[in-house]
């Protein structure tokens, strides 16, 4: 753009004419005028347009200018101002952390899952993680598909970052198979123990990363509160024995034969679980217990004289489950009182032919792998219940496998202070049905049924849960469920509004079918009830398995959650 200043036509001599009436004095001043004129008509109006269209263009320019500026300040303007989870406290947030530390699913090793996004977030919330002990407590381990070295060093800062915080411990390695396919697999022969952790190359063997992390984990034993292991050789557990100062429940997996002194020194050890493990070879502070669960698949011998020996050499216990197969025909020792158990499980009813619980509370019926609960099951938990005085007591009741029939009403009938009540089944037959819909109708508080002079089933019922556990997806089978339908929410919503004289409110409804079931009879309109007592509060989980999912790790269909 042009910065002198415009030279223009001067008129000013011509002033004169305008004063007299527009007369010239003489021919040489029209020709002047007339040369004004064409001077401010050929180069001065010209020369102003030209200017003008200039300083346009610059305005323009600037306009833009200006609007970039503005879109500068405001992007860099967002990145001051804090977003809605910035401005949260710092005690939010650090709950927030520890919900995501209960809940989440993955091992430590795995850099994309847990608590390691957290920390790539912000600089203060890297700053909050890493300063939680508590937060890093929490270690999940267990066989790795694609191992790497740098695995292990998550595991190893996880564990610094734990200081010197109580650990609850999860560690699988029931199966593992190296990469190797010769010699230096899991089903080949084993690595020395004592080797070093420094000797693991970058890319290691699914056994060598494997006894690394083991080894890692078993450092900070003395730090254990709960611990949960499945391994296939415990040898890589030795250095535990008389290190587990801390240790208040353990869950183990596994053939301790050569290792029965490895859990015979933990002072604070009150609850044990053995999953598919025989203990009787093992030394254990039997004293301190109140809780023992144990589950074997294959027995050779009969393991009921055991186990009423261990109730009756340990009155404290409080908490006493078993699990296995094969029983064994024969003559009942008569029934022996105990008086503190308060939770029974178990698959073989000869145990319950054998007890006397006052105390009892908690009463789970399960059957062995893969079979269905004998048909004396429910008449002798009957008898037991009888016989102990418990009926009126007992608030939890869970039936796994069992033959849905009259046997099953009259149990339920004379427990009516029960709270939680649980169906477990591995096939659903139709008959299943017709059962349930008698029951539900039962369980309905409605106006008409009361006026009919029907006895409302299970006053105190805060949890209807029930289950179908299909053994793994090559055995899913398809089944219509047909009681989940109008009258079912119709119950659901009656004990979860009315509820007062002697009748509690339903909390919990659960159905959950782990197989590709359908459920015809749930309309449209009976899911929007459900939906709208969720967002009242009631907590209510309805699904099956979708075979069609892309969702390889869960093929689940929800219908309201």
């Amino acid at each position: 753009m042009s910065s002198h200043k415009l030279e223009l036509a001067d008129y000013s001599s011509f002033a004169v004419l305008l004063r007299n009436g527009g007369r010239f004095e003489s021919s040489a001043q029209r020709k002047e005028l007339q040369d004004a004129i064409k001077k401010s008509t050929e180069r001065d109006i010209p020369s102003i347009q030209h200017e003008m269209q200039q300083l346009l263009s610059k305005l323009c320019e600037l306009e833009m200018t200006k609007k970039d500026v503005q879109a500068t300040v405001s992007k860099f303007a967002r990145i001051l101002k804090p977003t809605p989870v910035e401005r949260l406290p710092t005690e939010i947030l650090i709950e927030i952390f520890l919900i995501l530390r209960d809940t989440a699913e993955g091992h430590i090793t795995a850099i994309t899952k847990g608590l390691w996004p957290v920390t790539h977030v912000s600089r203060e919330w890297r700053n909050i993680a890493i300063s939680l002990p508590k937060l890093w407590s929490y270690i999940t381990i267990g066989v790795v598909e694609k191992p790497a070295k740098n695995q292990l060093q998550l595991l190893k800062t996880a564990l610094a970052r734990s200081g010197s915080n109580p650990l609850h411990i999860q560690a699988f390695f029931s199966w593992a198979i190296s990469d190797e396919s010769d010699l230096n697999g899991y089903y080949g022969s084993r690595a020395d123990v004592t080797s070093s952790d420094s000797s693991i190359p970058p890319w290691p063997s699914e056994h060598q990363l494997s006894e690394a992390l083991i080894k890692a984990v078993v450092q900070h034993s003395d730090r254990w509160v709960t611990a949960r292991i499945h391994v296939l050789y415990p040898e890589y557990l030795r250095p535990i024995y008389r290190r587990l100062s801390s240790l208040e429940k353990l869950t183990f997996g596994g053939y301790l034969d050569d290792y029965p002194l490895l859990f015979s020194v933990a002072p604070k050890l009150r609850d044990v679980e053995f999953f598919n493990s025989d203990s009787s070879t093992l030394q254990l502070p039997w004293t301190q217990f109140v809780r023992f669960h144990e589950s074997q698949w294959n027995p050779r011998p009969d393991l009921l004289p055991r186990y009423l020996s261990i109730l009756r050499q340990y009155p404290q216990l409080e908490d006493f489950g078993t699990e296995y197969e094969e029983f064994r025909e024969g003559l009942l020792p008569p029934p022996f009182t105990h008086h503190k158990l308060k939770a029974l499980s178990c698959s073989d009813h000869r145990l319950m032919c054998c007890l006397t619980l006052p105390a009892l509370q908690t009463l789970a019926l399960k059957a062995s792998w893969m079979r269905s609960c004998p048909s004396e099951t429910i008449p002798v938990a009957r008898e037991l219940m009888n016989r102990s005085r418990c009926a009126s007591s007992l608030r939890v009741l869970r039936l796994g496998a069992i033959v849905l029939n009259r046997n099953v009403l009259d149990l339920l009938e004379s427990t009516k202070g029960l709270t939680e009540l649980n169906f477990t089944f591995e096939r659903w037959k139709t008959s299943n049905d017709a059962f349930m819909k008698r029951l539900i109708q039962r369980m309905n508080t409605c106006r008409k049924l009361k006026k009919s002079g029907g006895q409302v089933l299970l006053p105190r019922l805060e949890s209807f849960t029930i289950d179908i556990e299909a053994i793994g997806s090559h055995e899913w089978f398809t089944c219509d469920i047909q009681f989940i339908d109008e009258a079912y929410v119709d119950m659901v919503e009656a004990r979860w509004k009315s509820f007062g004289n002697g009748i509690s409110r339903l909390q919990v409804v659960k159905f959950e079918g782990y197989t590709p079931a359908t459920l015809n009879g749930l309309t449209d309109t009976c899911l929007q009830k459900m939906k709208k007592m969720r967002d009242e509060g009631l907590e209510v989980y309805i699904a099956t398995m979708d075979i069609n999912s892309t969702n390889e790790d869960r093929k689940e269909k929800t219908y309201v959650k």
